[in-house]
């Protein structure tokens, strides 16, 4: 059976004869790879991989989780966590967007520089958080099912990650801002940016 990455909200593996749905999911909006059933885990890791990170999985943890809901926190299945925190890289996403959009480009760059820099510190966390997750797989804190399942729950959208990079983009072209390369590897290299510099603290 396919297993195909939705670019469009989900993960999932998708019958020849299932129809289209006007919600997405669709095969003509996934990436279309067809992966064998005992590599669909590792395939799922290396999506959500970014290289040039070396994210432990306690280090998210300890960033998102406040110390009032670690008892809660530690009540959820590995497969909760992991959604939860890809739901919140999902948001990142989000907010990253919304600043950059909100940067003005036809002004100084002292109008832009905090939009630019919130949406940089948000995409930053994003790519960690994701990361993060990666590393939870590696350590087998997940195994294959749990984190597909864990993916196929979260909001989990290649589209929006593209956007986020094509703004940046944008303001790059205007601002010249420094900043690393997408890392992940849920683009074609030739869909991320190209400036080669490293940029500060993440969270």
């Amino acid at each position: 059976m396919p297993y195909e990455l939705d670019t469009t909200g989900t993960a999932a593996a998708q019958d020849e004869n299932e129809p289209e749905s006007d919600e997405g999911g669709g095969a003509e909006s996934s990436l279309g790879m067809t992966i064998p059933e005992d590599h669909i885990g590792a395939f799922v890791a290396e999506a959500l991989e970014d290289p040039e990170r070396a994210t432990a999985w306690d280090d998210v943890v300890d960033t998102m989780v406040a110390p009032a809901a670690r008892d809660a926190w530690a009540e959820l299945s590995p497969v909760e966590q992991a959604t939860e925190v890809l739901s919140k890289a999902a948001e990142f996403d989000r907010r990253a967007i919304e600043h950059f959009e909100a940067a003005p480009l036809d002004g100084d760059r002292s109008e832009a520089e905090t939009d630019i820099d919130e949406g940089l510190r948000c995409r930053r966390n994003a790519d960690t958080f994701r990361d993060g997750v990666a590393a939870a797989y590696g350590d087998g804190r997940l195994d294959d099912d749990g984190l597909v399942d864990a993916l196929e729950a979260a909001e989990f959208d290649t589209e929006v990650i593209a956007k986020r990079e094509d703004l940046l983009e944008q303001i790059d072209s205007v601002f010249e801002v420094e900043y690393s390369p997408y890392g992940g590897t849920l683009m074609d290299d030739d869909d991320g940016p190209e400036p080669e510099t490293e940029h500060g603290e993440t969270w």
